[in-house]
């Protein structure tokens, strides 16, 4: 007998960072789980409210609350984990042994992060062997994209190995989601503030081209991370006037500025799939980023935006001005967003999760 998603999902239990006033794209995704499951059993392994450090000395509360859940709740079939490199791979392995190998519960390993490849190329062999098993002994692998697929699929022995699209929530308000330009073109970053991320590139573009940008452009970046060293790029250079700081950007802060610009630019290193680039499409948005992972399975140039090279500044100055000299075409390619983002939006992605719920409990893995 078939059950109900809502009938699946009480016997699931998911790990992950603290998606309550989440400050990553994990709790992101996590928190539009919890809002379209109706049962969502959770256990936090991270705060991103809190220090490192407290983080680290808190951990065993996670750990103790794991072991506690599954010896009460019978009910409980299989653990779903989201995880990423470093740090959050460390935890969520701990969290797979207990779950595995103590409690015989089936694990999803959901990988999420831009970084694994290089997490795992550059590991030593314990790690290295710690990131196979977790890989190998997981029932279902789930990635966020066709690259993410090819690496993993090329790379370990995965029996089960899916790929779910990160959901995105559609925008809270709809009126006035095309601006009229009125001279000046916005370009909004949100995100960590960091070299990965590319924003320190992009802020050397607008140095360099600070005569030509003058009264044509501003810059508006949200996130956390290197703020002191932003802060202090943005002072020496004298960009003051051009670009402007937000800090950590609230949920409402969020959707006045992806309501109000005319361009998000992402021009990251390596990514998974940004929900910062999935949120920006569905307002509508014209996207400048970058070819790495699962971004040009989103971002199609010339269709709904520009993808240049990481850490090509000339790519880079030159799709700022393409924005900036075609503001017909660009607002032919949010409309562009607003559609493949489709694929993105609740719905859909849950549909696709009860498929791989479904898949496990009727194996017998």
């Amino acid at each position: 007998m078939t059950k109900t998603f809502e009938e699946i999902t009480q016997n699931v239990l998911t790990i992950g960072p603290q998606y309550k006033n989440h400050r990553g794209g994990i709790g992101a995704v996590l928190s539009i789980y919890a809002k379209n499951l109706k049962t969502f059993k959770f256990i936090a392994s991270y705060d991103g409210n809190r220090s490192s450090l407290l983080n680290f000395a808190l951990f065993i509360y996670p750990i103790l609350n794991l072991v506690w859940t599954l010896i009460m709740d019978r009910t409980i079939k299989f653990v779903h984990i989201h995880g990423a490199s470093n740090g959050s791979f460390y935890r969520k392995y701990i969290m797979y042994c207990i779950s595995k190998y103590i409690f015989s519960k089936k694990v999803v390993f959901h990988l999420h992060g831009g970084g694994f490849q290089n997490f795992y190329s550059n590991s030593g062999k314990f790690v290295r062997r710690a990131v196979q098993n977790i890989l190998t002994g997981s029932s279902a692998v789930i990635c966020l994209s066709k690259y993410w697929f090819q690496y993993l699929n090329s790379n370990f022995e995965i029996s089960n190995l899916f790929i779910i699209n990160n959901p995105v929530d559609p925008p809270q308000h709809n009126e006035n989601i095309y601006r009229d330009n009125p001279g000046k073109t916005k370009l909004l970053f949100l995100g960590l503030i960091s070299k990965n991320k590319g924003i320190f590139d992009l802020i050397d573009v607008l140095a360099t081209n600070k005569e030509s940008f003058q009264n044509r452009l501003c810059l508006s970046i949200g996130g956390n991370g290197e703020t002191d060293k932003l802060r202090k790029e943005i002072n020496d250079k004298k960009l003051g006037e051009m670009v402007e700081y937000l800090g950590w950007v609230t949920q409402d802060k969020k959707n006045n500025c992806l309501q109000q610009t005319d361009v998000y630019i992402l021009p990251s290193y390596n990514e998974g799939l940004p929900i910062s680039i999935l949120e920006a499409m569905s307002y509508g948005k014209p996207i400048i980023s970058t070819n790495v992972g699962g971004i040009p399975e989103i971002v199609v140039s010339g269709r709904n935006g520009l993808l240049i090279e990481p850490g090509n500044l000339k790519q880079m100055e030159e799709a700022i001005n393409f924005c900036i000299e075609n503001v017909d075409t660009i607002k032919e390619y949010g409309k562009e967003s607003r559609l493949l983002v489709k694929k993105h939006l609740p719905d859909a992605v849950m549909e696709e999760l009860q498929k791989v719920y479904n898949e496990l409990l009727s194996e017998n893995v």
